[in-house]
């Protein structure tokens, strides 16, 4: 009789323990219940939209002083990459280190982003796409006197994968490069 209880109790207990799991992976998929665990794995969503620190233009316009700056580092991370069948959008976000060369009586600033995007048609490069950020530089009429200043931002930006697969993409700010990898499955 004691032994069958042990017994009863123990499966119980490893019951209980798969159940438990069951739960906790439930709730990490779906992100604690706010995302569908019926289209988990074949989801159509996209990634939320970009948080952004400075505004970004897509438009070339009148940029004066723009070799006051000097990149130091440039830090890409992807944030949300959910691609699938139905997905081909991700999100990453993008840190620029800098400094600028103040110019006497001009005290310089980043007034935007630029971004552009290109697919690389060099077949010998090991890389898809390319995305060149470029900061652009507005000017202030003060005494600055050729002072240097550090200057860093993050923004994020939504990327579209362009093939099944490995989708390699180069980043370029100034002379810093980064290379990052997204894997579009079917």
């Amino acid at each position: 009789m004691g032994k069958t209880i042990k017994i009863i109790v123990l499966i119980l207990l490893i019951f209980l323990t798969i159940i438990m799991g069951q739960i906790g992976y439930y709730l990490y998929i779906t992100d604690f219940g706010s995302k569908s665990i019926f289209l988990y794995f074949i989801s159509s969503e996209k990634p939320r939209n970009p948080r952004l620190e400075i505004p970004v233009t897509y438009n070339i316009g009148w940029w004066t002083n723009q070799n006051a700056f000097y990149i130091d580092s440039l830090k890409i991370s992807i944030v949300e990459s959910n691609l699938n069948l139905f997905n081909s959008e991700s999100l990453i976000s993008y840190n620029v280190f800098g400094n600028f060369k103040h110019e006497s009586y001009w005290l310089c600033k980043i007034k935007e982003v630029h971004i552009s995007e290109r697919i690389n048609l060099d077949t010998t490069l090991f890389y898809d796409r390319i995305i060149e950020i470029t900061p652009i530089i507005e000017n202030k009429d003060t005494k600055a006197n050729g002072e240097t200043t550090k200057f860093e931002f993050k923004n994020e930006h939504t990327i579209t994968s362009n093939k099944w697969g490995i989708n390699k993409i180069k980043f370029i700010c100034g002379q810093k490069e980064q290379i990052i990898e997204l894997h579009q499955s079917k």
